[in-house]
């Protein structure tokens, strides 16, 4: 029995350095916690790599958050090369990922979040355009150019 309580410390130490490195890549409490407009957490796990940015919050009317917004480029490596993932992700009240929009290019992820409405970019013949996406209530849609929507569904 003495002999496991002076190895207690060292195997203490062992499991929380292993369990620091045993990050998961559902883990949206980095960007959540830090709660900050803008910020950009990078967050890699093995060869894979995502970039998440804190959009903001989706207020009801007398508000209160419905949603945590935040945008995320996901990169995954497979075999060689690696495969891009576009997603806008909402988290509730209690910071549970409730609803995502995943989206084609990472170019069409929006550049701001103000007053319940989204902002993006596009481009048009003529020249870049913004479209402008109100969001205070989630629809089963959500556009980021004028022809150009995705689903809005429930995590897989």
């Amino acid at each position: 029995m003495s002999h496991l309580k002076s190895k207690m410390p060292v195997l203490l130490f062992v499991f929380f350095y292993t369990s620091s490195f045993s990050q998961s890549l559902e883990d949206f409490n980095d960007v959540l916690a830090a709660g900050k407009i803008g910020k950009v957490v990078t967050k890699k796990v093995k060869q894979d790599i995502s970039e998440r940015t804190f959009m903001g919050s989706i207020r009801n009317s007398k508000g209160a958050v419905k949603y945590y917004v935040v945008k995320e480029f996901l990169r995954v490596k497979a075999a060689v090369v690696y495969h891009g993932h576009s997603r806008i992700l909402f988290f509730d009240h209690r910071r549970k990922l409730v609803m995502e929009a995943i989206l084609s290019m990472p170019d069409e992820l929006p550049f701001k979040l103000k007053a319940n409405f989204l902002y993006f970019r596009y481009s048009e013949k003529n020249g870049k355009k913004i479209h402008i996406e109100n969001v205070t209530k989630l629809r089963s849609m959500l556009c980021v150019a004028p022809a150009s929507c995705y689903d809005i569904s429930p995590p897989e």
